[in-house]
């Protein structure tokens, strides 16, 4: 099964040439946010044999003075048309620098109960624009070269809401996140038109009036001369960074996800 890409986050997701996001503009607009997602299967091709997907994510946006820290979970049961079932999860830790020079990650893979693989490592870009390097501690020492204007997921999450709130449409930039081996990819990003969300008692407190932008995104493998991505992404994402109602494509079927839970956080008091 395709594996997902982080939200900005992580997503969620820039020329390479395009700077780094300063320190002063990466904290204007965010929401520190903890957001809880409830899976479900949102379609399938009759060659895949799946019947059904439950599950849940949870999404932490974290303030930490200096920088973002970020942790996602998720849990996700696959139902086949055979009767059997398989779960999967998996748990992203990551900080990044508010300059969008300085990444840390720690990844984990579980499938039924079992850990499949664990990433750990940092990574560091040598000025805004410029190249760096990734530093992996686990699974073994090793190192990736990060070719200039590679932007970390924050980093590349809020790029995305600055271009969108211009009015751009398209954006494409390498990305690192640390997911798996190479942890390098790139990323392309449509962007849809502004909407602003309704002020009613249905919407959550914090998303009420905030603008947002249904994106579409495109996930290939560094170097990769493919037409069709590896992954896809589907979202609205709001200004404030917050993500709703996420489409993540896994071949041949695709999961939506529905945001329950949505809880600001408290300041980090630096």
């Amino acid at each position: 099964m395709t594996r997902p890409r982080a939200l900005g986050c992580a997503l969620l997701v820039a020329t390479a040439t395009l700077p780094a996001v300063p320190a002063a503009a990466a904290g204007a607009e965010i929401l520190p946010h903890r957001a809880v997602y409830e899976m479900e299967l949102d379609q399938a091709e009759g060659r895949s044999n799946i019947a059904d997907v439950e599950g849940f994510m949870m999404f932490e946006w974290r303030d930490s003075c200096d920088g973002w820290s970020i942790t996602q979970k998720m849990a996700m049961t696959v139902y086949y048309s055979t009767g059997e079932s398989t779960d999967f999860g998996w748990t992203l830790n990551s900080w990044e620098a508010k300059n969008g020079l300085k990444y840390g990650f720690f990844v984990r893979r579980m499938q039924d109960g079992q850990e499949q693989e664990a990433l750990r490592g940092s990574a560091e870009l040598q000025g805004p624009g410029q190249a760096g390097a990734a530093h992996y501690t686990e699974p073994e020492r090793r190192e990736v070269e990060l070719p200039a204007g590679t932007l970390f997921p924050t980093a590349h999450t809020i790029k995305v809401l600055e271009l969108a709130e211009a009015g751009e449409h398209l954006f494409w930039s390498e990305v690192f996140d640390g997911s798996d081996e190479q942890g390098l990819f790139g990323v392309g990003v449509i962007m849809g038109k502004r909407t602003d969300a309704p002020t009613d008692e249905k919407t959550p407190k914090d998303l009420a009036g905030v603008p947002s932008w249904r994106l579409g995104l495109a996930f290939f493998p560094h170097g990769s001369k493919e037409l069709e991505p590896e992954h896809e992404q589907n979202l609205r994402l709001y200004r404030n960074g917050v993500a709703e109602d996420l489409v993540l494509q896994y071949g041949d079927f695709a999961v939506r996800t529905i945001l329950k839970q949505l809880e600001k956080l408290p300041p980090p008091g630096c």
